[in-house]
Protein backbone atom coordinates (compact mmCIF):
# COMPACT_ATOMS: atom_id res chain seq x y z
CA UNK A 1 0.00 0.00 0.00
CA UNK A 2 1.42 3.68 -1.18
CA UNK A 3 1.67 6.20 1.48
CA UNK A 4 0.18 9.54 0.49
CA UNK A 5 1.98 12.94 2.43
CA UNK A 6 -1.28 14.31 3.36
CA UNK A 7 -0.40 18.10 3.74
CA UNK A 8 1.14 18.34 0.41
CA UNK A 9 -1.58 16.53 -1.59
CA UNK A 10 -3.99 19.16 0.13
CA UNK A 11 -2.18 22.11 -0.48
CA UNK A 12 -1.07 20.87 -3.90
CA UNK A 13 -4.99 20.67 -4.73
CA UNK A 14 -5.78 24.17 -3.65
CA UNK A 15 -3.11 25.23 -5.26
CA UNK A 16 -4.47 23.91 -8.79
CA UNK A 17 -7.87 25.08 -8.07
CA UNK A 18 -6.70 28.47 -7.35
CA UNK A 19 -4.50 29.15 -10.24
CA UNK A 20 -7.51 27.47 -12.69
CA UNK A 21 -10.23 30.23 -11.06
CA UNK A 22 -7.17 32.98 -11.33
CA UNK A 23 -6.49 32.01 -15.16
CA UNK A 24 -10.24 31.90 -16.03
CA UNK A 25 -11.42 34.43 -14.01
CA UNK A 26 -8.88 37.00 -12.87
CA UNK A 27 -10.00 40.45 -11.22
CA UNK A 28 -13.62 39.07 -10.79
CA UNK A 29 -12.16 36.07 -9.02
CA UNK A 30 -9.99 38.88 -6.58
CA UNK A 31 -12.85 41.10 -6.34
CA UNK A 32 -15.44 37.85 -5.24
CA UNK A 33 -12.55 37.24 -2.54
CA UNK A 34 -12.43 40.67 -1.08
CA UNK A 35 -15.90 40.71 -1.20
CA UNK A 36 -16.70 37.51 0.99
CA UNK A 37 -13.20 38.39 3.61
CA UNK A 38 -11.30 35.62 1.88
CA UNK A 39 -8.41 37.78 1.03
CA UNK A 40 -4.99 36.41 2.07
CA UNK A 41 -1.48 37.52 1.55
CA UNK A 42 -0.75 36.43 -1.78
CA UNK A 43 -4.12 37.46 -3.14
CA UNK A 44 -4.06 40.82 -1.51
CA UNK A 45 -0.42 41.64 -3.03
CA UNK A 46 -2.08 40.25 -6.26
CA UNK A 47 -5.06 42.68 -5.79
CA UNK A 48 -2.37 45.63 -5.23
CA UNK A 49 -0.30 45.04 -8.41
CA UNK A 50 -3.81 46.69 -9.57
CA UNK A 51 -3.25 43.94 -12.93
CA UNK A 52 -6.13 44.60 -15.88
CA UNK A 53 -4.97 42.38 -18.30
CA UNK A 54 -6.19 38.78 -19.06
CA UNK A 55 -3.33 37.69 -20.23
CA UNK A 56 -1.38 38.26 -17.39
CA UNK A 57 -3.74 36.82 -15.15
CA UNK A 58 -3.61 33.53 -17.48
CA UNK A 59 0.09 33.38 -16.87
CA UNK A 60 0.12 34.01 -13.12
CA UNK A 61 -3.03 31.33 -12.51
CA UNK A 62 -1.22 28.93 -15.07
CA UNK A 63 2.21 29.12 -12.86
CA UNK A 64 0.06 28.92 -9.92
CA UNK A 65 -1.67 25.53 -11.34
CA UNK A 66 2.06 24.60 -12.91
CA UNK A 67 3.18 24.65 -8.43
CA UNK A 68 0.57 22.52 -7.59
CA UNK A 69 0.51 20.04 -9.75
CA UNK A 70 4.28 19.83 -8.55
CA UNK A 71 2.79 19.30 -5.13
CA UNK A 72 0.81 16.84 -5.98
CA UNK A 73 3.94 15.13 -8.14
CA UNK A 74 5.70 14.75 -4.30
CA UNK A 75 2.85 14.09 -2.34
CA UNK A 76 3.77 10.19 -3.04
CA UNK A 77 6.07 8.97 -0.44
Amino acid sequence: MEKWNTGKLIAGALLLGEGAAVALYGRRYLKFMERNGLMNAGRAALNRLDIQSSLMFGIIGIAEAAWGLSLLSKAKL
